[in-house]
């Protein structure tokens, strides 16, 4: 058994004296949960691989005490959690370790915090009271939003008094200490069942307290217990990791072993929340149209905010990194303390400006709600329509209004010809940055130079390029950052580079073939497996996926063996570590199935990476016609988009898992779109989308 750090001691016996504390510092990880288990069963595999990585982790639990218990029974629990806490980081960081622990000051609130420093992980303990799954309990956080009570004082060694604005006021101050680039926490939007209300009015804490430090960090909010009604997502390999953990924390709060050592087994209400990991993000720039149906936000002569039906000339919206919604006539939409809207040319990121957009579609206002007489599954405004007016309301549950902010789509000709839609990809081979949509015909590599609105001209030569049609891969394989032309042929792989006037050389002798394309050629990718910037070409063989170097000998990196041949396969950079990971589409009803890079360590099998609601699955798609992964918002994380009948919808990579699958364009018409293609259209940086429909190509610029 390791000795508990003398502050959880003092803690457990209820004396009043600690010591001074370690300072917080910056940390590019911020995890805000309610309770002191929340982020070991909720938000897993992701915190573990922070500690692992030693990618710097500030983890912050609001609640102290447990239902009923008070005074120093409270606190014996308290210290019981604390300390179970510390022996869980300890082993997910691999540290046998002192850890650092004592009382410090944050926007006038003394707090707990514990420091490990080799493993650059900080935990901070705030100690407001538990407010029992329902909000009951007379001090409940639920209470205190609702207005019912002005401020509760802390389960603490030493106690301080919150109200709603001292608690934002204190996690902004953490925020604005950490500068984190993510921040983790629990369902703010109560839109996704049944849950714990300390959950949800954390989350909502957390997304407030991230507008009033002006955040641009990425916020991902990790449902709770209504996970349970969903499908296991976590396969054996990480669940175990996983629930080691919680193991190590039980032993030190139910004395199943002792602490320091690991419980046999954990509860089995916690193993199943474990085994699933549901997470809804917020996105961090978007632009175009601000609809909701076929109704979109406009700006009137006078200025107010106003809404009329859809059109071309619709007002244009961007939201900012910083989360102001600015119109295109340069006035930025707020809302005042009453929820009423309006405009102004004053665009500084405070709350009263301040909109997270969701995977769901909702925008969540960063100004605290006027307390309500029931607010158990509605903590936060959301923007609305009332009136034909934009304002504020309370949402959540069923209370809401699911927005799409997006640009209306441009239509050109098919500049290219019959092709199967594999045979044609989308990259910038012409040199100005623009995106091409390139073809290989009759042994001649072709592209139809893109305008930079989402039209075309007509095709020109690049160069001899004789492969495989379907097997054309669009990348940069030598490192140059321009976009380089390969495929397969009867020899293994041939590219046309660009730093060589797109003159074809042998590239591998690997998937060497002849005769028609296969699926392996349709899953060939250009992806960089070894982090060196350059792209390796990447495709599902009888070994299993592979990744084949440059170069004369068959030099490959087997990723796994775990897919079926022929199952469509993307490859792509999942999770922002700069090494190729993968999914497949496993066929059925389910989901995309992916396996991480860093993950082969554990396991090279695909895990289950479809978010569902109500067991229903944001569906893989069928082929590699009609899906592709890049990245669409500029986290490095590559994100997974598919034709949904006349729509191109679009989930988000969060490193471990999609979210919420949300439509980035929905096309008038009949007959179902054809052929996805992501890329820069205008050479801005951000990805786009063009879909083949009929004898037109449809693109969107983002």
């Amino acid at each position: 058994m390791r000795a508990w750090p003398a502050v959880l001691v003092i803690a457990a016996c209820g004396d009043r004296a600690l010591p001074e504390g370690p300072e917080l510092g910056e940390a590019a990880n911020v995890t805000i949960a309610a309770h002191q288990d929340d982020d070991l069963i909720f938000m897993q595999p992701d915190v573990t691989d922070v500690v692992e990585d030693r990618a710097g982790l500030v983890s912050v639990y609001v609640t102290a005490g447990e239902g009923k218990a008070t005074g120093t029974e409270a606190l014996a629990v308290t210290g019981r959690r604390n300390a179970g806490l510390l022996e869980a980081y300890a082993e997910a960081a691999g540290l046998r370790s002192e850890w650092s622990c004592g009382a410090i000051e944050i926007a006038g609130h003394a707090a707990q915090h514990c420091r490990l420093d080799e493993a650059r992980v900080s935990l901070v303990f705030l100690g407001y009271p538990d407010g029992g799954k329902d909000g009951e309990r007379p001090d409940s956080l639920l209470h205190l939003w609702e207005g019912k009570i002005a401020g509760a004082t802390t389960v603490a060694v030493e106690p301080t008094y919150y109200d709603q604005a001292g608690l934002i006021a204190t996690i902004a101050e953490i925020l604005t200490i950490a500068k984190p680039t993510t921040i983790r926490t629990l369902e703010i939007a109560s839109t996704h069942g049944r849950d714990h209300t300390d959950h949800m009015v954390t989350g909502a804490l957390a997304l407030l307290a991230a507008a009033a430090a002006r955040s641009t960090a990425e916020l991902i909010a990790y449902r709770g217990y209504g996970n349970e009604e969903e499908p296991a997502s976590l396969i054996d390999p990480l669940f175990d990791r996983s629930a080691n953990l919680v193991a190590h924390y039980d032993a030190c709060v139910t004395g199943c072993s002792e602490c320091g050592t690991a419980c046999r087994t954990i509860n089995p209400a916690h193993a199943t929340w474990l085994r699933r990991r549901y997470a809804v993000g917020t996105r961090p720039l978007a632009r175009g149209l601000l609809r909701t149906g076929d109704t979109c936000v406009a700006v009137s002569t006078d200025g107010a905010p106003t809404s009329a039906p859809c059109s071309p000339t619709s007002t244009r919206w961007e939201l900012t990194g910083d989360g102001v919604l600015r119109a295109a006539t340069g006035r930025c939409l707020g809302l005042l303390a009453s929820g009423e809207g309006f405009t102004s040319t004053t665009c500084t990121p405070d709350p009263q400006r301040r909109f997270f957009l969701d995977d769901d579609g909702h925008l969540w206002s960063g100004m605290p709600a006027l307390a309500e007489a029931d607010m158990s599954y509605a903590h936060l405004w959301c923007l609305v329509l009332a009136g034909g007016r934009p304002r504020a309301a309370l949402c959540g549950a069923n209370r809401t209004v699911a927005w799409q902010l997006a640009e209306e789509p441009t239509t050109t000709p098919r500049p290219i010809p019959a092709l199967p839609g594999r045979a044609v990809r989308l990259a910038d081979l012409t040199g100005d940055a623009k995106a091409d949509l390139c073809f290989v015909d009759a042994g001649t590599l072709r592209c139809a130079p893109g305008r930079g609105d989402g039209t075309f001209d007509a095709p020109a030569a690049i160069g001899a390029l004789a492969v495989e049609p379907e097997s054309l891969v669009l990348a940069d394989v030598d490192g140059d950052r321009r976009a380089d032309a390969c495929g397969r042929d009867g020899t293994g792989v041939t590219c046309a580079l660009a730093s060589a006037a797109f003159t074809a050389s042998p590239f591998s002798p690997a998937f060497a073939r002849t005769g028609a394309a296969d699926a392996t050629d349709r899953s060939l990718s250009g992806a960089d497996a070894d982090g060196d910037g350059k792209a390796e070409l990447c495709g599902l063989t009888a070994q299993g996926v592979i990744c084949a170097f440059r170069g004369q000998a068959p030099i490959l990196l087997v990723r796994s063996a775990w897919p079926m041949l022929g199952a469509p396969l993307w490859s792509a950079d999942l999770d922002g570590d700069a090494r190729t990971d993968w999914c497949v589409s496993p066929g059925g009803p389910t989901g995309a199935a992916c396996g991480l890079d860093r993950d082969r360590g554990l396991t090279t099998d695909g895990a289950p990476w479809a978010y569902t609601f109500q067991s229903r699955f944001a569906a893989a798609p069928a082929d590699t016609t009609v899906g592709a992964l890049a990245d669409l918002d500029g986290d490095r994380r590559a994100d997974l988009c598919t034709i949904r009948g006349r729509s191109i919808a679009c989930a988000r990579s969060q490193g471990y898992a999609f979210g919420p699958e949300s439509t980035l364009v929905a096309l008038p018409g009949a007959g179902a779109l054809t052929a996805l293609w992501l890329g820069d259209l205008d050479g801005d940086g951000v990805t786009d989308a063009c879909a083949e429909d009929g004898a037109s190509i449809r693109c969107v610029r983002r």
